[in-house]
């Protein structure tokens, strides 16, 4: 009978080794996996309660879901979900911002600046990660991913092109290999406006009350971040309704059903560089009256490639004298930050800032122009 079920095929089968399916090893760094993400317990309720997407963001890619979203009275409703993903490689910039919501929370948005037509399945060129929790060490791990391609060439060819001299504009690789980008693991901090050592005047006029400006400069990138000001004496009437604005902010912030009908806040660049213009005009023109009747919305931390500065500068007013601080002008070159089309970035409140404009003074000097003024020289002799 055991003979009769081993010829039939219905006896027990020789053992065998189990060939289990094995994933190749990941080489990637997962800087945010919104999944797995520890969050606060209101940040938990929030995120169980208002439809979240799924985002995953490495050092190689980015994959994401969204939800397809159906036109209704006015506002959208989810109807179904899309998986996506894109290269990290066409990533040129990032920027953050929260609401007071989130800063209660913990969270806040990464808004991903991609260069256009990378992406063949989604023309959009900014891609948001809403409700990141630890939303600044994510966005300090994303910004130092950014600031290892190197821009240097570039801007010394830019120089090179003011100064008069003959430069080739040749495609990507043509010369060679294309450049890779700096194997770089630290970085050298040059002045970080938290843990400067000031003076006793100047700690009471950068007191965190007054909503000062966050900076940090190192060897590789410079890092700000500013807070959302509304003032209240330039309108009034509004500023008498003030408790309906904050109960609609945390109804927009809080319940599902309002997700969906909360505008994507900070998305547009353009939008952005005007709004920028015109908070940075208005602290210009602040009077004594605006120091107190202020009433902060939020914050946006900002990100651009020290590469990019060709020129520096610094200045010192004579209020700043008694305090020993200054303004540090920092000359960039257009394009080389996507959500700003400033040349001119200004460090305010900077302490022994002579000493900082040393520091970065040298680092400019490293920046090889000898064959630019070499090849200018040359064409003049030429021309004469």
């Amino acid at each position: 009978m055991v003979m009769f079920n081993n010829l039939m095929g219905l006896g027990k089968a020789p053992q065998q080794e189990s060939m289990k399916f094995q994933r190749p090893k990941r080489n990637e760094i997962v800087m945010y996996d919104s999944a797995k993400a520890k969050r606060t317990i209101i940040g938990k309720w929030h995120y169980c309660m208002s439809c979240p997407g799924w985002n995953k963001l490495t050092d190689k890619r980015v994959v994401y879901s969204t939800w397809a979203k159906k036109d209704c009275c006015g506002g959208s409703l989810p109807w179904g979900r899309n998986l996506d993903t894109y290269d990290a490689d066409i990533i040129i910039d990032a920027s953050a911002r929260q609401t007071l919501c989130q800063v209660c929370r913990g969270e806040g948005d990464i808004i991903l600046y991609r260069l256009a037509g990378g992406d063949p399945s989604n023309p959009d060129t900014t891609h948001l990660l809403s409700d990141v929790p630890r939303m600044f060490d994510v966005f300090n791990e994303v910004t130092f991913e950014l600031s290892k391609i190197n821009l240097k060439g570039h801007a010394g060819k830019c120089l090179g092109r003011r100064m008069g001299a003959m430069v080739m504009n040749m495609p990507a690789g043509y010369e060679g290999e294309p450049q890779a980008t700096k194997d770089i693991d630290t970085e050298v901090v040059f002045y970080d406006s938290r843990t400067a050592k000031r003076t006793l005047l100047g700690k009471c006029c950068n007191m965190d009350c007054c909503y000062p400006t966050v900076a940090k400069i190192t060897s590789e990138r410079v890092m700000y971040s500013e807070w959302d000001i509304w003032y209240l004496c330039d309108e009034p009437l509004k500023g008498l309704c003030l408790p309906y604005y904050c109960c609609r902010g945390i109804c927009q912030d809080v319940f599902p059903c309002c997700t969906f009908l909360r505008p994507q806040l900070g998305v547009d660049a353009e939008g952005n560089e005007a709004e920028f213009a015109m908070r940075a005009q208005r602290k210009v023109d602040s009077g004594i009256a605006d120091c107190c009747c202020i009433c902060p919305t939020g914050r946006n931390a900002m990100f651009w490639d020290l590469d990019i500065m060709v020129d520096i500068g610094a200045r010192q007013k004579c209020k700043q004298l008694f305090i020993n601080e200054g303004d540090l002008l920092m000359h960039r070159l257009p394009g080389g930050d996507a959500d700003s089309t400033e040349t001119i970035f200004k460090v305010r409140n900077v302490p022994e800032v002579f000493g900082l404009f040393d520091d970065l003074s040298y680092e400019l000097s490293q920046m090889d122009l000898s064959h630019f003024r070499q090849n200018v020289i040359g064409q003049k002799m030429m021309d004469e």
